[in-house]
């Protein structure tokens, strides 16, 4: 993993080197200044306090299923948590990593399709405030200051693991997703096709898209197909 003290973005870092960097390369930075989320949403950070990396992959085969990795990789961060004492993870299709409903972990997914991809994933580790939406943090819940390179190394290395098992499709991983999926069965609205709707969340699919029940019927909706998914409480 190269590391950084410093940078703008670890993901724009790998688009501006992306020749010079090879399959599973991996940046990280102790302060990432212009972090950014799905649908523009910047990802607000103090400075050396979380763990902000970035995942190349050029693997063409792996690449293709970039509609899968997005999910997958919420997964492993999901197994990571639990791995180091967290309950109550959930997973919020397509990207965020949630505990107890707030955000713990955001991923993000870029690239040039079919060329490369790259994960961009960050996890708040020792910031204990945030300003504006629901999150937390590895101290807030465990009440131990972790160093974020060394999270970011162990989550990195877990996510290359479970990717490196996809196969053509979610398979063997939706049971584990089921276990952790925040939104199932909850009414959400959604923004599909340029309208405004609501409906009932109700799983995902092997191919990592959504089934919503919507007037009586199911539709299954892809992360590039809806542009917003909430909750109604």
């Amino acid at each position: 993993m190269k590391g950084f003290k410093e940078l703008p973005s670890t993901s724009d870092y790998i688009k501006e080197h992306v020749n010079e960097l090879d399959n599973f390369d991996s940046v990280y930075t102790d302060t990432q200044t212009k972090g950014r989320g799905r649908t523009g949403h910047t990802w607000e950070s103090e400075p050396g306090k979380n763990a902000a990396f970035s995942i190349l992959i050029k693997d063409k085969d792996i690449v293709a299923k970039y509609n899968l990795i997005s999910i997958v990789t919420g997964i492993a961060v999901a197994a990571y948590l639990e791995n180091v004492g967290i309950d109550n993870v959930q997973l919020k299709w397509p990207n965020d990593v949630l505990v107890n409903g707030k955000k713990i972990c955001g991923i993000l997914l870029e690239g040039s399709i079919p060329n490369y991809l790259i994960v961009g994933i960050g996890i708040n580790v020792n910031q204990t405030k945030f300003e504006g939406f629901e999150a937390t943090s590895l101290k807030n819940i465990i009440e131990i200051k972790l160093q974020p390179s060394l999270v970011a190394v162990d989550v990195c290395n877990l996510v290359l693991d479970y990717i490196n098992q996809l196969g053509n499709d979610l398979g063997s991983f939706i049971d584990d997703y089921s276990n952790w999926d925040y939104l199932l069965n909850k009414e959400i609205s959604f923004t599909y096709k340029g309208e405004s709707l609501k409906g009932q969340a109700s799983g995902i699919n092997p191919d990592g898209s959504l089934r919503i029940k919507y007037n009586n019927e199911i539709i299954n909706v892809t992360s590039d197909e809806v542009s917003l998914v909430r909750t109604i409480k």
